[in-house]
């Protein structure tokens, strides 16, 4: 009995040598590992670079960091969606290809050194970033031009790049990419983050315990439920859009509460109140200074792809959906799809900003088979960032835009 005691205080006293040696290395190599494992580890974004305690209050981008993806139709933010069973015939069929760029100074994708008066600056989270695209819908379209795009960003942090970065360099033009999916959920998340007297820095390192710093624990995390998809999977997803050819779809239930509110509701909103006071701060320093505003509605794929659903597939959806209680009231969503994209339209009238809505095109697009998403990313692929180029060069250049349908 001593002697199997002994035996097991050693191999446990080994295994314990074994396991902080290894996450030893493991923190030491923590910037090159697979960001799929470690993206979500409360140390990630400090340990790779971002700057989340700036003097303008927006966090930052690694500066000058060297950026490279290899992009393949076997990829997207939700390719391992909880439900999505994306197969080979449902992919996109395309050559895998590299993005590579330096990051400015300040963490964009600029280049260097800014201009000291631009004729454009863009404002925009990860549709304007496009870190995986390679020629976004904005490269090119002026020979002056600042791009301030954070991923994640909503107008507030925006509005913050804006006043420290674009404004001092007098912009003839300012266009603001607003996206349907989050940017109100984000200007809700900052409401809420004043409301704790919390900062960016503050907020990875929330309600966490010693061992989500680990990584090989991190790595035992993902391993497990990596195996656990593998049995379990139920598949819900791609639905089938009836467009020409038909299309496959995954839409991201995180985009859904804000798609869900009826008009009243949106408006009496903390978080509409901040995204308009935010919009109309951009409007008036761009008119006190001799600009103009420019807000760029760009759409959630779902608002796209719905009625090309049968109803048996917008069932399904709702059904499947609806059991996650924060995207619950889903019934409500196909009344009150395009209320955000009304609320919007009619803020800008009402303050005097032009409204460019890219929906139209998107819509027209896939009414001829073209499909502007990735299968299974919230995301434009290349041709989703050709129709957006073009729709914002014919407003650039004075030419009518299609009115909303």
């Amino acid at each position: 009995m001593k002697r199997i005691l002994a035996f097991a205080l050693r191999f446990s006293g080994l295994a314990l040598i074994t396991a902080l040696l290894l996450e030893l290395v493991l923190q030491l190599a923590f910037p090159h590992l697979p960001k799929v494992i470690i993206e979500h580890m409360p140390q990630y974004q400090e340990r790779i670079g971002y700057d989340l305690e700036t003097e303008h209050g927006a966090r930052q981008l690694p500066a000058s960091q060297a950026v490279e993806y290899f992009v393949t139709p076997q990829g997207g933010d939700l390719y391992n969606y909880p439900g999505a069973c994306v197969s080979q015939a449902d992919l996109q069929h395309f050559e895998p290809y590299r993005v590579a760029f330096k990051r400015d100074a300040h963490g964009f994708r600029n280049a260097e050194p800014w201009p000291d008066d631009v004729d454009l600056a863009l404002l925009g989270d990860s549709f304007t970033a496009a870190e995986v695209i390679q020629r976004p819908y904005w490269q090119g379209i002026s020979d002056s031009m600042l791009v301030l795009a954070l991923p994640g960003s909503g107008t507030v942090e925006q509005q913050l790049l804006f006043d420290h970065f674009a404004l001092p360099r007098k912009p003839e033009k300012t266009v603001l990419a607003y996206f349907a999916g989050n940017d109100l959920e984000d200007n809700g998340y900052i409401s809420w983050m004043d409301a704790k007297d919390m900062t960016w820095g503050d907020i990875p390192h929330l309600y966490k315990n010693f061992y989500d710093y680990s990584v090989v624990f991190r790595l035992g995390q993902y391993l497990a439920s990596a195996a656990l998809r593998s049995v379990n999977r139920a598949c819900h997803y791609p639905l089938v859009a009836r467009t020409e050819p038909p299309a496959p779809v995954i839409f991201y239930r995180y985009f859904l509460p804000q798609l869900r509110l009826n008009m009243f509701h949106l408006l009496e909103s903390e978080k509409m109140r901040l995204t308009k006071t935010s919009i109309s701060a951009i409007a008036e320093a761009m008119k006190a200074a001799g600009g103009e505003l420019v807000f760029m509605y760009i759409p959630t794929k779902i608002e796209i792809y719905w009625d090309y659903l049968d109803a048996a597939s917008k069932e399904k959806f709702i059904a499947i959906e609806s059991r996650d209680y924060d995207v619950g009231g889903l019934k409500y969503l196909e009344p009150n799809l395009h209320v955000q994209r009304q609320a919007m339209r009619e803020y800008a009238d009402e303050i005097g900003i032009a409204f460019l809505d890219l929906t139209p095109a998107l819509r027209d697009a896939v009414s001829k088979g073209i499909a502007p998403y990735f299968v299974a990313d919230t995301h434009w692929n290349q041709l989703g960032h050709d129709i957006a180029r073009i729709a914002l060069l014919d407003y650039l250049n004075g030419t009518t835009l299609e009115p909303s349908s």
